[in-house]
């Protein structure tokens, strides 16, 4: 029954899918309308190399963040933004699965958050680089309220705010789950590689 209910309230640009498994990735094929949008959106000097841009469709993660969405409509104006998170491609898997740890995050400037950009470019520029240039781009929907400006002392946000944002605007830093739900992500060879 609530795969029923979690059908009917998936958004309406989601691909058929097979709700027996938990999550689902598909290919977004070239010259179409919305790979053309993903792909304008995500344009930039830091990858040499798209090797795919991709949609991530997870019932369950979508429920919960929508759950959130009304829970903030609860609380007054807020804004949904689309922002940029990168990673390794081998951490894909288990963003698609589970959505962002901050318990894996690497670097912490603002607390112990996910951290997510409003450009590509620095998404790539701030992340944490292992071995591999084989890089993901993230383009996630944030929700945004009540926004507290980042400070050298800050481990989490003062009551009443839920986005902590870095002193130059670009970096934002969400510390609850289910505030943020990937939609895209962009496989690429990074541009600095041999």
């Amino acid at each position: 029954m609530i795969y029923n209910d979690l059908a009917a309230n998936l958004p309406e640009n989601w691909f058929p899918m097979d709700f027996s498994q938990k999550y689902q990735i598909f290919p977004l094929e070239p010259y179409t309308t919305e790979f053309d949008e993903i792909y304008q959106f995500i344009k930039g000097n830091y990858y040499k190399v798209i090797q795919g841009i991709f949609k991530l469709q997870n019932p369950c993660l979508h429920a919960k963040y929508t759950l959130k969405l009304h829970e903030y409509t609860t609380r007054g104006p807020f804004t949904v933004k689309k922002l940029f998170h990168d990673t390794d491609q081998v951490n894909v898997e288990s963003i698609a699965c589970y959505n962002f740890d901050w318990r894996l995050g690497r670097r912490f400037k603002y607390g112990p958050g996910v951290y997510f950009s409003d450009s590509p470019y620095l998404a790539n520029k701030h992340s944490w680089k292992e071995q591999s240039h084989f890089r993901s781009m993230f383009v996630v929907d944030v929700l945004i309220q009540n926004v507290q400006t980042g400070g050298p002392d800050i481990f989490l946000p003062d009551i009443g705010f839920d986005t902590v944002k870095s002193l130059n605007g670009a970096t934002y830093v969400k510390y609850f789950d289910n505030e943020y739900y990937p939609t895209y992500f962009v496989n690429y060879l990074e541009y600095n590689s041999r």
